[in-house]
């Protein structure tokens, strides 16, 4: 295919070598069904040698229900068939590399296996290469296909494992990895036993990055059990020196959570190091970490996300308990009859935001999108954030907080807080609300759709801070109280001026003739004193009558001096 696909809302827009050229897909509309699959094999290729080789493909994988994108290695004798990679649903409208360092020593065959998701799932890949040697170091490790180089620490007294699908102790660790959320995923996790004792570590620490490289570093982790222990994260220096960037302790649900922190500037090469420490002898207490990624940009700050570059904290829930995703793309890929044209941060076509589209699946099915953890406060917290709902689609926006014990409990909402239903009108629109929770919480944005499905529902600009909402509406009357008590403010200082001046006046000897003040007297405003004749510099405050000439005035005097 060149060009955009023929399903809207999946599928990209053009192929990745130059936009206008040729790129495969799968088609995820009618006549294709759930479960369809499609698979394209290499060639038969020699063992990979000393150096082995590196293949690398760019993949498109944007629809809001994506099926899964694997890569097999399969040998002929034996005839054997391992999975090296995979990815699952929405990855966002954009083209992404993929690469691995290929080492097997046999004659074997690469194959790429795309299935359908859902009607609004295209699957695309471009540009396929194979080069001798290793892959170039990369800024994201999901450890689909190893370690990516990170390495255990000897001198430590226990050790991380690679895992996928459950962790062997029961009501503990996770039931997938964080990339794929699939029990054939992987993840490095920290397993727990009754031989443990409290203060027990297990470092694992990254390959040495580059003095200047990367600004942020971001990683999801996992930490169910009530055991748990705690998960540090550290900045090493070339010499050994660390710093503690990141520090989680106890059980923080069935969830994975999303960590990130400010990288220190460096001017020698560093690593960064991931440390598990154990709470004692407990089998509920595994804890795990994925998706480790260095950015060039800054974090973001916590509980802010504009959706310009990424999705931040917020994820789709996925794991079987909705029916779709929430997708991040920006308005110039949207039909502009149903969903907005422009986000809401840079109020342009090439500015990005979170959307469902309404007209894939069937009334009822729900889109969960779930927040980051949050502590409680005494304050509390606000949330704010900015929605579109347009076009012919009657399904429900809301917005739930849920907290662990709720969660533990079955409920995958928790309580309502918000909600707004059917066409809005093509515009953005602000809500906020106050929150007040006594345990650690989290947000759920949840779409339920409706009969109708023209329309589009989506979300920018999303912040969560401790304290009170403002609402820009009140803003014409903040402005009021303001000029009102200001204006209060001079009246009463002027009626105090004014009585102020009448008793000083009242209680100060007068020179009267036919009832003429004497005019060259200043009326001092700090010690309420008449002097004779004028002092201080010009700026000082004086004050005479005004009903009389100087010479009249002079007359005056004379007179009764005389």
């Amino acid at each position: 295919m060149s060009g955009p696909t023929d399903t809207p809302n999946t599928g990209p827009a053009g192929d990745h070598t130059t936009g206008k050229g040729k790129y495969l897909y799968i088609k995820s509309s009618p006549a294709s069904v759930t479960g369809n699959m499609a698979q394209l094999k290499s060639s038969l290729l020699p063992p990979a040698g000393e150096k082995g080789y590196c293949f690398r493909f760019w993949y498109h994988m944007f629809g809001a229900t994506v099926g899964s994108l694997r890569m097999f290695l399969q040998t002929a004798d034996p005839l054997t068939k391992t999975l090296m990679w995979q990815k699952s649903g929405h990855q966002g409208d954009q083209w992404l590399l993929m690469q691995s360092h290929m080492t097997l020593q046999k004659v074997h065959q690469v194959i790429l296996e795309a299935t359908v998701g859902g009607e609004a799932g295209d699957i695309a890949i471009d540009d396929i290469s194979l080069i001798s040697g290793p892959c170039p170091a990369s800024d994201l490790c999901d450890f689909e296909q190893g370690s990516c180089n990170w390495q255990q620490q000897t001198s430590d007294d226990a050790d991380w494992v690679r895992q996928s699908g459950s962790t062997l102790n029961p009501n503990t660790g996770p039931d997938s990895d964080h990339t794929t959320n699939t029990p054939t995923g992987h993840y490095y996790y920290l397993p727990s036993s009754a031989a443990d004792h409290a203060g027990q570590t297990a470092v694992m620490f990254s390959p040495l990055y580059p003095a200047g490289k990367g600004a942020c570093v971001q990683l999801w982790y996992h930490m169910y059990g009530k055991g748990m222990g705690t998960l540090n994260i550290y900045q090493q220096n070339g010499e050994g020196k660390q710093s503690q960037i990141f520090s989680q302790t106890g059980d923080q649900g069935r969830l994975w959570w999303f960590a990130q922190a400010s990288l220190l500037p460096q001017d020698q090469p560093y690593r960064i190091v991931v440390e598990g420490v154990k709470a004692g002898p407990t089998q509920e207490g595994d804890m795990a970490f994925d998706d480790v990624q260095l950015t060039d940009a800054q974090c973001p700050p916590r509980g802010y996300c504009d959706f310009e570059i990424n999705m931040c904290s917020w994820s789709n829930l996925g794991g079987g308990v909705d029916q779709g995703d929430w997708l991040h793309s920006k308005g110039a890929s949207l039909n502009p009859n149903t969903g907005p044209s422009v986000d809401h941060t840079t109020n342009s076509t090439r500015g990005y935001y979170l959307y469902v589209d309404s007209s894939v699946g069937h009334r009822g099915d729900k889109t969960f999108l779930i927040s980051d953890m949050f502590e409680p406060s005494t304050s509390g917290h606000c949330l704010r954030f900015w929605y579109h709902m347009f076009g012919n689609q009657d399904g429900t926006l809301t917005v739930f907080i849920n907290d662990r014990e709720k969660h533990t409990g079955g409920s995958e909402e928790g309580i309502l807080q918000w909600t707004e239903t059917g066409n809005k009108g093509n515009k953005w629109q602000e809500a906020s609300m106050d929150i007040k929770h006594e345990e650690a919480f989290w947000f759920l944005f949840v779409y339920q759709r409706g009969m109708n499905t023209g329309g589009t529902v989506a979300l920018d600009d999303i912040s969560i801070v401790p304290g009170t909402c403002y609402s820009s509406n009140d803003s014409s009357l903040t402005g009021l109280a303001v000029g009102v008590t200001v204006l209060a403010v001079v009246v009463i200082a002027a009626c105090v001026f004014v009585l102020y001046r009448k008793r000083c006046l009242t209680n100060q000897p007068t020179v009267m003739h036919d009832n003429v003040m004497d005019q060259r007297a200043v009326f001092d405003l700090y010690d309420c004193k008449i002097e004779g004749t004028q002092h201080g510099s010009e700026s000082d405050f004086s004050f005479y009558n005004n009903l009389y000439g100087q010479s009249q005035i002079d007359d005056t005097l004379a007179t009764s001096n005389a």
